[in-house]
């Protein structure tokens, strides 16, 4: 019973392990999504954006928080992005998120 315990306790540390990183990337990903839409949106304080940019995925489950903020915020300084467009970008942060984080392991 022992060697099955410690499979369980390997499966537990690694799935911890792996949520921690799918965290990780996309805390990374959202800065980068963050930066990109404060060069085209300008906002007074662009840290200040970016870190409104991150806090909106935490709203709710999946990306359709961060969109929607972004697809309000273009809309509202008449800023041609379309959501298809927001959508491409994420996942262009998505893949380049990952790098940075392989890099720093």
């Amino acid at each position: 019973m022992d060697t099955f315990d410690d499979r369980k306790k390997g499966f537990e540390a690694k799935y911890q392990k792996d949520q921690e990183a799918q965290f990780k990337i996309r805390s990374i990903r959202n800065r980068l999504i963050g930066k990109w839409a404060a060069e085209l949106f300008q906002p007074l304080n662009k840290d200040e954006y970016i870190k409104e940019v991150r806090l909106s995925d935490l709203e709710k489950p999946g990306d359709d928080d961060i969109i929607d903020k972004l697809v309000i915020d273009f809309e509202s300084k008449n800023i041609d992005v379309s959501r298809q467009d927001i959508i491409k970008k994420l996942e262009e942060c998505e893949s380049l998120a990952v790098n940075e984080f392989s890099t720093d392991l």
